[in-house]
């Protein structure tokens, strides 16, 4: 029982406290119209308005912090044009690889004959939708096991040894108005479309992790020492004089990139497209060549000339604190690849697609990347399941992995718009002393000239940056409260103290007075002989009441010693 009233007590005394502090901040405080509805001197009505308008006033401001919120939750990003312009002489000229439409040279595969190993190969490069070879096994199963089972020949070595070299398709080039040797600025590459040839292009041990201490001397035969490049970085603050990948220096046809190609009609045995010509596409340094999918055509018998637009995404540091799946790009130290060094979103994709397909067919094409140490490349024996494996209805399982490849935050891709016009056809001086050497006839049914040359000398690249900072955030939330309820950061204090911290201080106050003096108090005439003392425990630990008692004694002592002086003086 003793217990129960102590605790009402204490309740009692807190509630007290807590309604007294709460007077005060309705009196006190500089939120709208929470003064009116404190003054005891107005009628209910007028503090019942007043408590209703703060109330709508709350809700106006909640609701319109809810959009605020969903506004900055939901578009996290903003992409716009970056403010400065970037100098095509600070980034790399684009990459370019060509590669001739014909598989094979003629002269090197007539001698094979129908069922050896190597027609196989040519049977599978020279039908690049395999139809008739998927209908004949899906039909006669005994077929494929006797036929192709055992062949173990690697595409990729045969397409080497057997395609036109880049010194037969490359027979005259200039890079910024000087004039080279073109296999000294080309290698060959084995790409999506065969046998190719590449400029400016990083070379393995910079961007696969299996080449990283393979000790080969990179410096190209001009002197050109490969440095490590990306979008994310760009170039080392320390360059050696010659390297690459290289840049421009300069804009228009003479500054720029000129070839003279030879696709050498008379040794075509089949052919990727429907015609004769090349394939060219001009891409990232760091990016391996899809020829097959987004190549541009170059016909024989034209010079075409192209005419570049760089195109590049940036990012702000800021968006960092953004997680991936809302800024949706990535950095290039934030999602490590098991093949690549740098991470782009081709390149991640590229190794979704190995993985899935050395799971269905227990080796990976030459096409993608080698991502296991212990798979192997596949032969012509895997042919018909890795394009089984590729058809449409398969893909679906290398979906969720695909879809985990988000995007660089950091990217460059090339664009070109193609003017062509035809060779000469009859004997006349032209600029090009090499093409003006040749047969007219081989020309129109051979060459190719190509111009690849920058139409700016700059550019703006996009932007991608925080949409509504924490500061905008902050401030739009503050600047909402403030007109509907005129809050501010201190109103969060007062608060705190009047509505939290003093009627606390005050129960503990109390709670420890009663506790050292052992005298039970009513705590609800604590304050009754004065209002403007709260602290009533911490100035009278003994009671207001006694105090008051003690006072009246001694008032009482004091008149009756002043009324006997006063009749002493009267006699």
């Amino acid at each position: 029982m003793a217990a129960k009233q102590k605790s009402q007590r204490s309740l009692a005394f807190f509630l007290n406290s807590f309604k007294k502090s709460l007077n005060v901040f309705l009196r006190e405080t500089g939120l709208h119209g929470l003064k009116f509805v404190g003054d005891s001197t107005l009628s209910i009505w007028e503090r019942s308005f007043f408590l209703i308008a703060f109330l709508a006033a709350f809700v106006m401001t909640c609701q319109l912090i809810s959009n605020i919120y969903a506004k900055w939750n939901s578009t996290p990003v903003i992409i716009g044009i970056s403010p400065h312009a970037t100098s095509i002489l600070k980034v790399p000229f684009p990459a370019i690889t060509i590669c001739n439409m014909n598989q094979v040279q003629r002269s090197k595969v007539l001698q094979y004959k129908k069922g050896s190993s190597e027609f196989d190969v040519l049977k599978l490069l020279c039908s690049p939708e395999s139809a008739e070879t998927e209908e004949s096994v899906d039909a006669d199963p005994m077929m494929w096991s006797t036929t192709f089972a055992n062949n173990s020949l690697k595409i990729s070595d045969f397409v080497t040894n057997h395609s036109q070299p880049c010194g037969q398709m490359l027979r005259y080039c200039r890079f910024s108005a000087v004039e080279y040797d073109c296999d000294q600025l080309f290698r060959q590459i084995i790409t999506d479309e065969g046998l190719c040839c590449v400029f400016n292009f990083l070379p393995s041990e910079f961007l696969y992790k299996p080449y990283s201490n393979s000790g080969r001397n990179l410096t190209s035969r001009l002197g050109h020492v490969p440095v490590a490049w990306d979008p994310e970085t760009g170039y080392p603050d320390d360059l050696p004089r010659l390297y690459y990948p290289t840049t421009a220096v300069g804009t228009g046809i003479t500054m720029g990139f000129t070839a003279v190609l030879d696709a050498q009609l008379s040794e075509y045995y089949c052919s990727s497209t429907n015609g004769i010509g090349f394939k060219i596409l001009f891409h990232n340094p760091i990016t391996m060549p899809n020829v097959k999918e987004e190549g541009l055509v170059l016909g024989v018998g034209y010079e075409t000339n192209f005419r570049l637009e760089v195109s590049s995404s940036e990012a702000m540091p800021t968006i960092r604190s953004i997680s991936r799946d809302d800024r949706q790009c990535v950095f290039k130290n934030e999602k490590e690849l098991l093949y690549h060094k740098i991470y782009t979103h081709k390149y991640c994709e590229n190794e979704c697609i190995a993985k899935f397909l050395y799971k269905s067919c227990d080796c990976i094409p030459y096409t993608y990347p080698h991502i296991y140490r212990n798979a192997s490349v596949c032969s012509v024996r895997d042919a018909i399941c890795i394009r089984r494996a590729q058809r449409p209805e398969n893909r679906a399982e290398s979906s969720k992995c695909r879809k985990e490849c988000l995007p660089s935050c950091f990217d460059i891709s090339y664009a070109a718009d193609a003017l062509y016009f035809p060779l000469a056809k009859r004997d006349f001086r032209i600029a090009n002393k090499q093409v003006a050497n040749m047969n007219k006839s081989y020309v129109l049914e051979n060459i190719a000239v190509m111009n690849l040359y920058y139409r700016e000398s700059a550019y703006y690249g996009s932007m991608k940056n925080v949409y509504i900072g924490f500061t905008e955030f902050l401030s739009n939330i503050g600047g909402v409260m403030g007109l509907f309820m005129g809050f501010s950061v201190i109103s969060i204090a007062e608060v705190l103290y009047f509505l939290v911290l003093k009627p606390i201080s005050e129960f503990i106050s109390w709670k420890r007075s009663t506790k050292l003096d052992g005298i039970k108090h009513n705590p609800l005439e604590v304050t009754e002989h004065n209002k403007n003392i709260w602290h009533t425990k911490e100035l009278y630990p003994k009671g207001i009441a006694a105090k008051s008692s003690h006072l009246s004694r001694k008032n009482t002592k004091n008149l009756r010693i002043k009324d006997r002086l006063d009749k002493r003086a009267f006699l």
